[in-house]
């Protein structure tokens, strides 16, 4: 199977109209001339676009880990309607082999991405209609799809009654705010896992969310979160090593580009040389010890991301050991993905300011772990 972000010169990949195109038609020689800008170059990665657009937009920690782990900037070199080119651009002089391998954990990134996107795109679809099969016609198998309000355009329909005020648009009103009840109703009665009617309704405190109560009791042996919005039940604890400490002061004088208002948290994680524990990878097995240094404005909001740094740090779950993502170096601490800016500057692209989300998103990122102010 193709990826979205692997140019072929064939039809071997129907998912879009584009790869659908003849051979020697204008489109399929921009595929080609792509290729050959792309597919080849061993600083360049194809990707298509709704790949590149859903890793950005619901999984950036990701992508962020990529790049402070490489100290690679990923910049659009070049585009069509419908894919982008990708290029590796680095700060200073790194080797042939390393730049082989960041595009290598690259293109592993948006294979994984592609999943993610098609299974939120098959998710999106089952919970928004209702697929059913007329076994018994000449067209048996063939998909048909209808929405969640045909139950109430039907009953509507049949009917047939005058709008109580004699007129067609109220009468049509009417319909609509019936079939707009009836739909409501189905979608608080349905469970969100088995997408049936609620069995034995469980409905989980902190965020209101219901299910079937074994169906949420199966989900929660898999991850304690609410499989709805991601709010953790319990406490995470990571494999993060124990012997690291986390630092933190404050320079009223330096100012980051977006806060300049206010001074500058700095934050030092300072992790000695040890050995794995039972948790990790390779018990047994060295590793090295390292330093990162990080900014956040020293606002509410930031000294808010602050404490729940301090709580994600003492959990454990900042930092993990695994593979470096830019060197391939096995049994090294690495970020576990709670993005940090490692810079004062350069923008996101460097992992600095300004980035005027990046609190927010940062909050988002500690939430999906557990880690929130209440």
């Amino acid at each position: 199977m193709c990826s979205f972000f692997q140019i072929t010169s064939n039809r071997t990949c129907g998912d879009f109209s584009l790869w659908n195109q003849p051979m020697g038609s204008p489109v399929s020689f921009v595929w080609s001339r792509m290729a050959a800008c792309g597919g080849n170059a061993k600083n360049k990665v194809t990707v298509h676009k709704p790949v590149w657009d859903f890793l950005n937009k619901e999984t950036p920690s990701k992508l962020n880990r990529l790049r402070e782990d490489s100290g690679v900037r990923i910049l659009i070199d070049g585009e069509t309607s419908e894919i982008y080119v990708l290029r590796l651009s680095f700060d200073s002089h790194v080797t042939a082999h390393t730049i082989s391998l960041v595009r290598k954990a690259l293109k592993s990134l948006l294979k994984d991405t592609e999943k993610e996107l098609k299974k939120s795109c098959k998710q999106h679809q089952i919970s928004g209609c209702m697929a059913y099969t007329d076994k018994n016609s000449e067209h048996a198998g063939e998909l048909h799809l209808r929405s969640v309000y045909s139950r109430g355009q039907q009953s509507t329909s049949s009917r047939g009654l005058p709008s109580s005020s004699g007129g067609a648009s109220g009468s049509h009103g009417n319909s609509r705010d019936h079939r707009r009840e009836e739909a409501e109703d189905d979608r608080e009665n349905q469970c969100p896992i088995c997408l049936g009617e609620i069995q034995n309704i469980k409905t989980l405190e902190k965020c209101q969310h219901s299910f079937c109560e074994d169906c949420i009791t199966r989900a929660l042996q898999v991850k304690k979160a609410c499989p709805m919005c991601g709010r953790f039940y319990g406490q995470l604890v990571g494999n993060q090593p124990e012997n690291g400490r986390m630092l933190v002061s404050k320079d009223s004088s330096l100012l980051l580009p977006g806060y300049e208002k206010y001074g500058t948290i700095i934050i030092q994680y300072v992790f000695p040389p040890g050995i794995q524990g039972s948790e990790h990878p390779n018990p047994g097995v060295r590793y090295p010890g390292t330093t990162r240094v990080a900014y956040l404005p020293d606002c509410p909001e930031g000294n808010k991301v602050l404490t729940l740094f301090k709580k994600a740090f003492d959990q454990r779950l900042t930092f993990t050991i695994g593979t470096s993502m830019t060197t391939g170096r096995p049994n090294v601490i690495t970020w576990n993905d709670i993005h940090h800016k490692t810079n004062c500057t350069g923008g996101p692209q460097l992992f600095g300011y300004p980035d005027p989300t990046y609190l927010l998103r940062v909050q988002e990122e500690l939430r999906a772990k557990g880690i929130t102010a209440d």
